[in-house]
């Protein structure tokens, strides 16, 4: 005969709280052993900045000024990465090694006398290019995914919650 054990909340908190301790302290030491260095991503300052060799001409300063305007501004920078051909790492690296040249680039009078203020030219023209649906010469693809007023949505929502929601109440 089988015997028959009683419930006791209190005994699965404790052993649950016991576990979840003994967790930590491994995941922990885990972390530690293994620890690696946190590199930030999709920034100038992650890529050392290269001074730039002067003279430069007014079609690099333009090039420049273009893609540090895109890669400094995030709806420019999603959409140029979604639209780009290339791919999202190829066309990322192409944004993060010229956005830390501008600086030297853009308060250098004798460059801005010659050539004209291209920072502040590319700023407005990718203003824009971008209320027109272009990024970089390129149209802007639609960002993929479900549609909000897709019927499919809502229909895969209250499915899930049917599906977590029936077994938790039987339980």
């Amino acid at each position: 005969m089988a015997r028959h054990t009683s419930f006791n909340p209190l005994t699965s908190l404790v052993l649950l709280l016991s576990l979840s301790l003994f967790h930590i302290s491994i995941a922990s030491a885990a972390a530690i052993q293994f620890r690696t260095v946190i590199a930030p991503r999709q920034s100038p300052a992650a890529t050392p900045v290269i001074p730039a060799v002067l003279p430069v001409s007014c079609a690099d300063y333009s090039r420049i000024a273009n893609l540090s305007t895109i890669a400094l501004n995030a709806t420019l920078r999603g959409a140029f990465l979604r639209s780009s051909s290339m791919g999202t790492f190829s066309a990322a690296a192409i944004l993060d090694k010229e956005s830390p040249k501008l600086m030297d680039l853009k308060f250098n009078v004798a460059l801005n006398q010659e050539c004209g203020n291209s920072s502040a030219i590319a700023i407005v023209e990718a203003g824009r290019n971008l209320t027109a649906g272009s990024v970089a010469g390129m149209n802007i693809l639609a960002a993929p995914g479900v549609a909000p007023d897709n019927i499919v949505l809502p229909i895969l929502c209250v499915a899930l919650i049917i599906i977590m929601g029936v077994p938790a109440t039987l339980i």
